[in-house]
């Protein structure tokens, strides 16, 4: 059915077709430029392609090279297992604590560090999962509004970025877990397959159920595309040397979501939604190729040793946690949803919802404080002024960023009037401005080493720049829309990578990939919320306002009805009634802004106090 749809379009498939090669040409420029030069060129020197020899079988010298890098490390790293599981004074010692010794590092040689062999095609293999990260982002928020009308369910069209949101916040701490019981390339693989199924699933549904059931399962693997990313290179680059590579993570991040934005509109007009999906497929079978190539990290094989089953493993891993967890957002959206959309807030369902979330969400704290296995988010790092504030300014940053992306493509689309290749081009300025706030917070890590003030700026500029945007007029000019833009995003891009340093600068390194992974649960706690709030807000102003706006016309609540169940069918309308359900549409957005520009301001204030230690020096930053 596809492949028939596609002989009918086949001059749009060229265009798409030649998109795609700027994307992939503009994708590896990007990887290898800006990794050879956060390291000086060492990589490309050490990756098996010394001047005056031969060229060895790719596999072979990856692997040879990998395996021989990596001896020492892990005899020191399994000498220190047990010193390290005391050391952290756990109430269980019979419960491993998350091990995490950078294995291709000796403590002593982290000042004379140099890039292992086959560094940059590792790079190369981890970007490709980060660039898909940012890719599905901002091309299913560009598109979103077009795939739920199609479905007639625009007044649901947050959860086809809640139900990814919520099962890739469950699972991404998660992968840490795994990744220090299974093993860093297990792990890997898992997300990846993982994702490209989901992706799959979204590209032949046929409902709007099925189409979220799909998003659901990519969130299970989505999850681990960043944080096995930010895991690996703990494991290869010493942490005050990870400032560059982090923003190197960031700009691949951007330049995914600059593409999603960008050019999911254009896949949408050329050939369809569905490619959308389809097309990120065969992206994440290179992440997995050129993963089995060069992926040879150790695995933590201290169970194995020990004789344990795989089913006792298994103990240590919190899925009641994540169960909970996911019952508990779940549950939530459901209420925020149904409330003043579908049905009254006063009804039983909606009261059921919340009291549901409240309890599941209770339930998750207990089991994070009295479980056995190793927690989503143990208890431990959330104790004491910095790394609650931090987690403060991490949660409402994420429901600050998410609500902003979230709201810009109705505010195109409906206000503008825009067609969804022309609002996906417009999202590409934010797009490339949250990469280069990431550029400009790795030197600046790199240079001075100073975090405080990375988190303070970031979410200051988060806070103007929706303050901005809520202050623009109908009928302003379109450059004051693309500079309004920029404050923001750039505060993201900034932010992001400051509150991840913050946070690992107060923990041991042994903790880092837990730490990460709390960083990047609690961040997406806050997207989840971010986006669900946004849109009850968005869909309670148009109930409550197209009635009003609408009380002359006949057949008023079909054309209600048909308003918010498709974005389209404002187009349709006659030029008054248009006008005036476009300036509802108007005021439930820049209400939308203002609640964003709310989370920005509450996590400036949290980052006043995350004054803690620097990247360079134990002094306070």
């Amino acid at each position: 059915m596809l492949s028939v749809s596609l002989l009918g379009k086949l001059p749009n498939v060229m265009i798409v077709a030649r998109h795609l090669g700027y994307i992939v040409a503009g994708y590896w420029s990007i990887v290898l430029a800006v990794t050879v030069t956060a390291d000086g060129g060492a990589s490309l020197r050490q990756s098996g392609y010394p001047e005056g020899h031969k060229q060895r079988s790719s596999s072979c010298q990856f692997r040879d090279g990998a395996e021989k890098a990596l001896e020492p490390a892990m005899r020191a790293s399994s000498e220190r297992s047990s010193t390290d599981a005391m050391a952290r004074d756990e109430p269980d010692l019979m419960v491993p604590t998350p091990h995490e010794e950078q294995p291709l590092l000796r403590p002593d040689a982290e000042a004379l560090w140099k890039p292992p062999v086959g560094f940059v095609w590792i790079q190369l293999a981890i970007m490709s999962n980060v660039f898909l990260s940012g890719f599905d982002g901002t091309i299913t928020a560009s598109t979103y509004a077009v795939i739920s009308s199609e479905f007639n369910a625009a007044n649901t069209a947050s959860w086809l970025t809640t139900s990814y949101l919520i099962t890739s916040t469950a699972f991404q701490p998660l992968y840490g877990r795994f990744s220090d019981i299974f093993g860093r390339r297990t792990s890997f693989f898992t997300a990846t397959i993982t994702f490209m199924i989901g992706c799959l699933g979204c590209g032949i549904a046929k409902d709007i159920v099925l189409l979220n059931l799909m998003r659901a399962l990519t969130g299970i693997g989505g999850g681990g595309l960043m944080t096995m990313a930010t895991i690996i290179n703990s494991d290869l680059i010493p942490f005050r040397r990870r400032g560059m590579y982090q923003a190197v993570q960031n700009v691949l991040h951007g330049f995914g979501s600059i593409c999603g934005a960008s050019f999911g509109g254009t896949i949408v007009d050329s050939v369809g939604w569905r490619w959308c999906f389809l097309l990120q497929v065969p992206v994440g079978l290179l992440a997995l190729i050129t993963g089995h190539l060069v992926l040879n990290l150790p695995t933590q094989d201290k169970f194995a040793s020990e004789g344990r089953s795989l089913r006792t493993i298994w103990k240590y891993v919190d899925l009641s946690g994540a169960c909970a967890l996911i019952v508990g957002l779940s549950t939530q959206l459901v209420g925020l949803s149904l409330g003043g959309n579908e049905l009254p807030w006063s009804n039983v369902w909606v009261i059921l919802s919340f009291v549901a979330s409240i309890v599941s969400m209770g339930l998750f704290v207990l089991i994070e404080a009295k479980t056995t296995a190793i927690p989503l988010i143990p208890p431990r790092m959330l104790k004491g002024v910095l790394p609650v504030a931090t987690q403060v300014a991490n949660v409402c940053v994420g429901m600050a960023a998410y609500a902003f992306l979230f709201t810009l493509p109705l505010l195109f689309q409906v206000i503008l009037l825009d067609s969804p290749s022309k609002a996906g081009a417009r999202l590409a300025v934010p797009s490339l401005a949250t990469p280069i706030g990431g550029v400009i917070s790795g030197y600046v890590m790199s240079r001075w080493g100073k975090l405080a003030y990375l988190v303070r700026t970031g979410s200051f500029l988060m806070c103007i720049g929706n303050i901005l945007v809520m202050l623009l007029q109908f009928n302003d000019a379109e450059w004051k829309y693309y500079a309004a833009m920029i404050p923001a995003s750039l505060g993201q891009g900034i932010t992001y990578p400051g509150i991840l340093f913050t946070f690992l600068a107060a923990f041991d390194h042994a903790d880092h990939a837990v730490s990460a992974s709390t960083v990047y649960l609690v961040r997406s706690m806050g997207t989840v919320w971010g986006v669900a709030i946004t849109s009850t807000i968005i869909q309670n102003t148009l109930r409550s306002g197209l009635a009003e706006a609408l009380s002359g016309i006949p057949d008023k609540w079909k054309v209600i009805d048909d308003i918010r169940h498709s974005v389209s069918a404002i187009h349709s309308l006659p030029p008054e009634i248009q006008l005036a359900a476009r300036m509802v549409y108007y005021r439930g957005i820049r209400l939308s802004f203002l609640a964003s520009a709310c989370f920005g301001f509450v996590a400036a204030t949290a980052a006043l106090f995350t004054r803690g230690k620097g990247l360079h020096r134990s002094s306070e930053a």
